[in-house]
Order: structure tokens, then sequence, then C-alpha cells
């Protein structure tokens, strides 16, 4: 099986450079590596990277996002004949088994397009940040599972069938990427791996966990204002609602807004303007609001 690993790179160039570092220990051979540098402004990015073997740079201009960051790679790698592609964040590190791993897994279960990492926090290795994910039916909001435990625990150590595998470390194969597409662009961040699963399993694949593929992340060094700041929240609550427009029917997508939309909106704004509400809470509320509202003016390739 031919593999494709694609590590979008946007900054932080030493993360990028350890990440690399990690992939070139693996125990599997077959494999590329495709480094898309999504308008970085890292000069040296070439001279960094260019004595990895194995490895090939594509030069986006322009930040495209996550998704269509990776699209650019994913393309390049149905070019090149993989069998699958492993999209990868440059903030990670991975186990020299984790190629091997989810190859054997492919081919155990052939009736799975996508599989999902055990991931650990980087900066405390032995606890699960994320060992695959799911969505409340009733609220729409996205979970981890096995967050934050201790894998000394031995509670995750299941294959298991889950709603979406993080992008991170997500391993998909090229012949269910042939069928449901590539992941929407206008997601730009955050959601779009959720949104690629959901399609995935709808076209009558499985998503499983795998977990003896283990990372370690160090989770959103690429945002601005790290992971859940004001970045992140703009993004969560404006894709929310594009995966529910892509996805729902419009009923659903009414009884939506009218029982859960319609209470977060009041509290988002009731907290937003508060006199004594943290000044930092109120960055998060306005954040989400304005991707609230974005969502609904259609204004998807405006960030915060």
């Amino acid at each position: 099986m031919k593999i494709v690993v694609i590590v979008l790179h946007f900054r932080n160039l030493d993360d990028t450079v350890e990440c690399l570092d990690s992939l070139i220990q693996q125990d599997y051979s077959n494999f590329e590596i495709i480094l898309v540098d999504n308008g970085s402004q890292d000069a040296p990015l070439v001279d960094a990277v260019k004595s990895y073997p194995r490895l090939h740079c594509i030069r986006n201009e322009s930040n495209l996002g996550f998704a269509e960051g990776n699209n650019i790679g994913i393309r390049y790698a149905l070019q090149r004949g993989a069998d699958a592609v492993l999209l990868l964040n440059n903030d990670t590190v991975c186990s020299p088994q984790l190629l091997s791993v989810f190859t054997k897994a492919a081919q155990t279960y052939p009736d799975t397009a996508a599989f999902g990492a055990k991931i650990y926090f980087y900066d405390d290795p032995t606890v699960i940040w994320h060992a695959g994910g799911n969505v409340y039916p009733s609220i729409f909001r996205c979970y981890h599972e096995g967050c934050p435990i201790s894998d000394l625990e031995k509670k995750w150590d299941e294959v298991r069938d889950i709603g979406y595998a993080c992008g991170c470390a997500l391993f998909v194969t090229c012949d269910a990427i042939k069928k449901v597409g590539l992941m929407a662009p206008e997601f730009f961040l955050i959601w779009e791996e959720i949104d690629w699963c959901w399609r995935i399993r709808s076209a009558g694949y499985r998503c499983l966990y795998i977990p003896e593929a283990k990372i370690w992340h160090k989770i959103s060094r690429a945002f601005d204002g790290g992971n859940r700041g004001p970045l992140w929240q703009y993004y969560y609550f404006r894709n929310r609602l594009l995966f529910l427009k892509r996805n729902l029917p419009v009923n659903k997508r009414i009884h939506f807004y009218l029982t859960v939309l319609l209470k977060e909106l009041f509290q988002i704004v009731y907290f937003s303007y508060k006199p004594n509400a943290n000044s930092h809470q109120k960055k998060l509320n306005r954040a989400a609001l304005k991707g609230i509202g974005h969502f609904f003016l259609r204004r998807f390739h405006e960030g915060l």
C-alpha cells in the first residue's frame, strides 16, 4: 500500500522539522511526504527540509486554510497513485509504527475508509487528548472521547467505530476520496474533517479509531490566540452552522435554530455586553457572534 503523508505548514518551522524528523523514523517504507507551504512567511523552509528523503514541497501563495491547503496535497497524492493519504499536523510527533499500524488496519477492515489515531498531549505524553470524536445529536457540538484521561488506565485500547477522526492525524483511503470528494474549502478551519468523515460514513464506509496508531500533539500552535481563543471560537460557531446546512434537511435545521441556537445567541449576547463580564470571555463571545453572523451572511472567505 502506497501512502502519501501530507503535512501542512503555515508557521512554526521548528515544529514542522520535529514532525518530519519523526516521520523519517517510520518502520514502513512505501510512503512519500508532501509538505504544503500554506502561504507561510518562513523563507528558509525549503532549505530546512531539502535533506529529507521522499519529500516534495508545494508552495501556496496565500493561506488557503486547513481544508483547501490539504486538498492541494491530496490532489497531488492522487496523481502520484497513492492508495491512502495521512493528513498530519505539523505540530505533531508520531510513533515509528504509525504508518504500519494504519496500513494493517486498512487491510484488516476493508469496509473502512477513515481511520483515527490515539492522540496524546505533547506536554503530558501519557494523557489522551483524542481517542475518536463524535457529535452530540441534540445540540450538534463535537467532542473528544478519552480527554483528558491517563492512558495508564487502559480505557481506550479497543478499536471502535467513531463519528469522526481528528484532522491532525487522519488516514483516508484514496478509493473513498475518489467517491466522496475532497474536503469542503469553505470551512477553512475547524469542522472540515467532521464534515468529511460524515460524508464518508454516509457513503457506506466505516470510520474507526485505531488505538495502536499514536501521535503527540502540541494543539493549535498555528492558531492566533491558541486553542479555544477568539479565532477558534469564530470558526467553530460559523462552521458548525455550515456543517448543519450541508448535512441536515431544512426541517431539522429550523428545529435546531429554534430550540438550540436562539438560547445560545441570548447567552452569547448577554455575556458579550454584560458590564462586569470577564474581558477575555467578552472577546470569545463576540468572536462567536461574528462567526454566526458571517454564516447567515454567507461570508465564508472572511476571517475574524
